[in-house]
């Protein structure tokens, strides 16, 4: 942390040059703010894609008995069911975008609870990843009935 406070600009100055600022993120490289005691990193999306790009979902997938499909996310609660395999990753995908929002709309409460906390990643790359990369990034594997 000594090294960021080191590259950090005054949340005064970063006020007094906010395009400046703007610019710098989006065209440049991260900035470090300091106000007081807190510390802030701003970057640019393509950068933030980078950060998490080596977080990957991985989802059980069950065939059921009446032929349909059944996702499981490893990292994440959330599980979905399909009459097909296409179906189900499709509903996965919706399901695990709806419960992204929902945690990022209720921070306080989800990033607070002790089984949610470890999410954040998930739900940040969820929130900022386009919908046939996230696909992607959902490795599936043989379930165990």
């Amino acid at each position: 942390m000594i090294a960021v406070e080191q590259l950090s600009r005054s949340s005064t100055e970063v006020r007094k040059e906010w395009s400046s600022t703007i610019d710098a993120t989006v065209r440049v490289r991260p900035q470090f703010v300091q106000r007081t005691h807190d510390n802030i990193t701003m970057l640019n999306t393509v950068m933030l894609a980078e950060l998490m790009g080596s977080y990957k979902l991985h989802a059980a997938l069950y065939r059921e008995p009446d032929g349909s499909y059944t996702a499981s996310v490893d990292e994440i609660d959330v599980i979905e069911n399909g009459k097909t395999k296409d179906e189900c990753l499709y509903n996965l995908l919706t399901a695990l975008k709806d419960y992204a929002r929902d945690y990022y709309e209720e921070f306080d409460y989800w990033s607070a609870t002790p089984n949610r906390r470890a999410h954040l990643p998930y739900v940040i790359k969820i929130l900022t990843t386009p919908d046939a990369m996230m696909r992607r990034d959902i490795l599936c594997h043989d379930g165990k009935n």
